[in-house]
Formats: C-alpha cells, sequence, structure tokens
C-alpha cells in the first residue's frame, strides 16, 4: 500500500460516508487520481462499495484493508521512533561538542516539540555539571558561560533588535554568551 492509498484509507476510515470530491480536497489530489486510487484499492480487496441511493455510495474497509491499514500504521509508527531516536542522538552530538569545550549551561530557546526533544536529550545525557532550562525562566545562567539551544530555526540578527528573543534581552551585556545554536540548520547539515 503506498502513502497516497493509506492516506485515501485513513480518510475513509475517519468521516463517515465521504465522497471523492470531499477526499480529493482533503487530500490536495485531483479528483480523477481519488477515483483510481479507490477503484484499484477495491481491486486489491481493501474496501468494498455500498450503494446508499442512485446519487451516494459508502466505502467500507475490509478486514484485509483493515490488517493493512494497522501494518502500515506499525510500520509509520517505528520509522518515527527511529526518526525521533536519530534525532535525540544528533542533538546530543552537538551539546556534547559545546560540552567539550567548556560549556556546561544551555538555555533552550522555542516551545515547539524539537524543543522538547532538546530537552529529553540534555536529560537523558547524565552529564556532570550540565545544567539546562527552558528560555523564559526567571533562573537564567548568567553567572557562567552558556549556550543557547534555538529550536525556532532562525537566529536573531543584530541589526535588527525587534528579533532579539526573549533570552537573549534578559540577559546583561557584560554576562558570558558563548553562543547561539540553530538547531533546525545544524540538524540539516548532517542529514545523511
Amino acid at each position: 500500500m503506498n502513502e497516497r492509498e493509506f492516506a485515501i484509507i485513513k480518510e475513509i476510515t475517519n468521516n463517515h460516508c465521504p465522497n471523492q470530491r470531499l477526499i480529493a480536497r482533503k487530500l490536495g489530489i485531483s479528483l480523477g487520481l481519488t477515483n483510481l486510487i479507490i477503484k484499484r484499492l477495491i481491486r486489491k480487496g481493501y474496501l468494498k462499495v455500498s450503494q446508499l441511493n442512485s446519487h451516494k455510495v459508502q466505502y467500507i474497509l475490509t478486514p484485509q484493508g483493515f490488517a493493512e491499514k494497522t501494518k502500515k500504521s506499525y510500520y509509520y509508527t517505528l520509522d518515527t521512533i527511529a526518526v525521533l531516536r536519530t534525532l535525540k542522538q544528533k542533538i546530543q552530538k552537538i551539546v556534547l561538542s559545546e560540552y567539550n569545550k567548556g560549556v556546561h549551561k544551555f538555555v533552550i530557546q522555542g516551545d515547539s516539540e524539537l524543543a522538547e526533544l532538546v530537552e529529553i536529550s540534555l536529560r537523558d545525557l547524565n552529564l556532570e555539571n550540565l545544567e539546562y532550562l527552558k528560555a523564559g525562566n526567571d533562573s537564567l545562567p548568567i553567572q557562567d558561560n552558556f549556550c543557547v539551544l534555538n529550536s525556532e530555526g532562525n537566529l536573531a540578527e543584530e541589526s535588527n533588535p525587534s528579533q532579539v528573543y526573549p533570552v537573549r534581552k534578559s540577559i546583561p551585556k557584560d554576562k558570558p554568551f558563548s553562543n547561539e545554536i540553530n538547531l533546525l540548520q545544524r540538524l540539516a547539515e548532517t542529514l545523511d
């Protein structure tokens, strides 16, 4: 089962009596392609059609279709876990590089899922003297050299002070500020 077939099966199981036009619109594919894929799913035995009236049909997921959807969902979950594990290892490698340079305090910038993954990655490192917190916390580690791990995807521009993030605004100018790492950019550079 390919990705489009899987998406159509998900749409059919999530909506009661969807028509092909609605499925096509929700998935962003043409009506003709939707029709072709549904016919293929029927031919494979994953769906069956029940005529409700002269203008309306109902698509029903067969046991074989349900088994295939479950299998695809299982493998998708395994792939997602593998990607998260790889991202966690890459984040830890970036942090270890800074840690080995003497930076032991980190501020996590952002509220995204990546920021949560960064926090998990730091927690699981179990390094002596490693400290971290999320930006916005009042107890910023401004006594020592520290690094900002930016999960937002862009760095503050020196030429445009309005783009300076809250963590930068709360740092006194005389305090050491090691650097700011754009995690999205660094992770993209390490993709295989």
